[in-house]
């Protein structure tokens, strides 16, 4: 594949500005960027889904398989194993196949053959059992008769993923595959796609797959494609000695630059301070003062030039942020307990879970998709009402509440809305912690929508430590988000001395986590459980 000078525009602004990169044997490249730099726009447009306003990409001979993002409705009652038939094109060739067979003569022989050289191309004889290795892998737990419409999010994901793993493909764009996967499946598709002979592009968010998986990484930025011939982790480490290095040449640029306004303003003081000498009479002050002004503009003009000249490189330090939340000695109780609890509804139902958890405990909840971890948590949060036992909470536990759809919120608020919302809260805390949290006063108007990933994502740690949260409940959230975004979820397990109940298939985010519980929804067993001391 050879792309030339691709160019796409949305609204008057380019998202794509000349990129251009050849995609060569063995190629597996990861594909990075801030969300909203085009990483999307651009699978589409090599799949062919979108239009390019200029530029090219030449195949030559090789078919693109591209990862869907959904399943249309219109599939909704098609069986898995139809629509995958139906996706993969096997279910018309077998239909063209059976006709040719039963009234084959000299005329359509021909046209025989190339329909059985494009059936055995996608291996249509071994079909099925390719299919249920390909099922069995992703651990997609549902019979090949049920239908599309009654599926999970996570379980469309993995019915897509097989229909592309079994098209007669040369190149594969992948675009998150590993949204709402599973642990089990992530690893079986890692280990598919490593021992793959294809071509590859994918953006994922998961730290961990794109390292194992990419062998080059495309950085898309300013609409245009940087390429590192490096693993993803050795990338991050020449992305942070480009950092360091652009802050060495900057803060030198300002040192520079400093010293050059010190002597501008040495200058000007020993001109005042020559004019303001007292002279012997009016002649020597005339001269004094010209010869002195002469010298002092001369030296400034000469100095405002270097200033002029010295090159400051655009640079914005990176702020860790410390998020700060106030665990007061309060003597209530912040304890959870599930007694002989079961989640769920007619149709479905968690096992019998009894746990404590003491105020300070990291929670993972796991389970394959489809088992009832967001049930679980929807029945602690309130929002649905037990099938069995209880959920106790203590009576000094506030929970914070974050998921992907809360990330995701398409509210029409204000910044200073959102964080206000029905409480009465101080404003001069409120204007504190943005600047804490790298907001300027003007950022308050702004709309909570239209804000990147990584901004909203700092807005609703605000929204936790204004409303002094000491339980937080996160869902998946670090699907869908940009490297900034991510960076703060990290940080925020990592350092967070409150309780946290989890779900999440992200590997690098489970490591931050360092669980002190690991509760397996689909059985109900706690698989490992740490001394828990209160933090």
């Amino acid at each position: 594949m050879i792309v030339s000078n691709l160019k796409k525009q949305f609204s008057g602004t380019y998202v794509l500005d000349d990129v251009s990169f050849i995609l060569s044997d063995n190629d597996k490249v990861g594909l990075v960027g801030i969300n909203g730099s085009g990483k999307s726009t651009l699978l589409k447009i090599l799949s062919g889904e979108l239009d390019s306003d200029s530029g090219s990409v030449k195949l030559h001979g090789e078919r693109i398989g591209y990862l869907k993002q959904e399943i249309s409705y219109e599939y909704n009652d098609y069986s898995i194993f139809d629509y995958i038939k139906h996706e993969i094109g096997i279910d018309l060739l077998e239909e063209k196949l059976h006709d040719l067979e039963n009234n084959l003569t000299d005329e359509n022989m021909d046209e025989y053959g190339e329909v059985l050289n494009e059936y055995l191309a996608i291996d249509g004889y071994s079909f099925d059992n390719n299919l249920k290795t390909i099922i069995n892998g992703l651990n997609l737990n549902k019979n090949l008769d049920d239908k599309i419409g009654s599926l999970s999010g996570g379980e469309k994901i993995k019915v897509l993923l097989a229909a592309l793993l079994l098209q007669n493909t040369d190149i594969l764009l992948l675009d998150e595959p590993t949204n709402n996967l599973d642990i089990d499946a992530i690893e079986w598709l890692e280990k598919t796609l490593i021992s793959s002979g294809k071509k590859m592009i994918i953006v994922s968010h998961d730290d961990v797959f794109l390292n194992n998986v990419s062998n080059k990484i495309f950085e898309l930025a300013d609409g245009r494609i940087i390429e590192y011939n490096l693993k993803y982790d050795d990338y991050l480490d020449q992305k942070e000695l480009e950092y360091l290095q652009l802050k060495d040449k900057y803060e030198k640029a300002q040192e520079q630059r400093d010293k050059i306004k010190k002597q501008v303003q040495r200058s000007k003081e020993w001109a005042n301070k020559g004019i303001n000498r007292k002279a012997h009479n009016d002649n020597d002050k005339l001269a004094n003062n010209y010869a002195k002004e002469k010298t002092s503009n001369g030296n400034i003009s000469r100095l405002n030039r270097s200033l002029e000249n010295i090159e400051v490189p655009e640079f914005r330090e990176k702020q860790p942020i410390r998020v700060l939340f106030n665990f007061d000695n309060s003597k209530g109780n912040r304890d959870i307990i599930l007694d002989d609890l079961v989640c769920g509804y007619e149709t479905f139902k968690t096992p019998k879970l009894n746990l404590l958890i003491p105020f300070g405990s990291k929670v993972n909840i796991v389970g394959g998709n489809g088992t009832g971890k967001t049930t679980l948590i929807k029945t602690i949060l309130g929002d649905i009402d037990p099938v069995f036992g209880s959920v106790r909470i203590g009576n000094d536990v506030r929970i914070g509440y974050i998921s992907q759809d809360t990330l995701d919120s398409n509210t029409e608020a204000s910044v200073y809305e959102y964080l206000v919302g029905d409480s009465d809260l101080d404003n001069s805390k409120i204007f504190t912690l943005m600047d804490k949290f790298n907001f300027d006063y003007d950022d308050r108007n702004k709309k909570y929508s239209l804000l990147s990933p990584g901004e909203r994502t700092r807005v609703n740690l605000i929204k936790l430590v204004l409303n002094n949260i000491n339980t937080l409940v996160l869902d998946e959230v670090t699907n869908h988000l940009d490297r900034e975004a991510i960076d703060l979820i990290y940080e925020l397990v990592d350092e967070y001395k409150g309780t946290i109940l989890s779900i999440s298939h992200n590997r690098k985010y489970n490591d931050k986590l360092n669980a002190d519980i690991n509760l397996d929804i689909s059985t109900g067993k706690v698989l490992q459980k740490k001394t828990i001391r209160h933090r």
